[in-house]
């Protein structure tokens, strides 16, 4: 699980604000292609789920609940796949010896595969020499 971070300003006063919320768009597998099964004559897997719904891990901390998350999948010829589509829950966690604590978290509906890939570490990597 990952930490995306945003300023905006959509809120009542139009005032700027960070927001935090977690986000997992692939579980963390060394070979994600035996997961994911590519249908016959296509390239790519858009998106994906787990076999079964599994707790969420956090910080040594793991969810109440049980999830099934909708994970973005893989392709075959360099195509990349990234969120299309999501959504915003809320996942309450529970700590050992430290209680508990809720925190919002990006859960995706949809993913599309692109040509364009860029290096999601990279925050320049959209901007084009001119």
């Amino acid at each position: 699980i990952g930490i995306s971070n945003r300023v905006t300003n959509e809120n009542s006063k139009c005032e700027m604000r960070k927001e935090e919320r977690l986000c997992i768009i692939q579980p963390c597998q060394t070979n994600i292609l035996k997961t994911i099964k590519i249908p016959k004559g296509k390239t790519c897997q858009p998106t994906f789920q787990l076999p079964k719904a599994e707790k969420l891990a956090f910080s040594g901390c793991s969810s109440t609940q049980s999830y099934k998350p909708t994970f973005c999948g893989v392709c075959l010829d360099k195509r990349c796949c990234i969120p299309n589509k999501s959504k915003m829950i809320i996942v309450q966690f529970d700590c050992p010896k430290e209680g508990s604590f809720k925190w919002k978290m990006m859960w995706i509906t949809s993913c599309v595969c692109q040509r364009i890939c860029s290096d999601p570490g990279d925050i320049f990597s959209g901007l084009k020499l001119l």
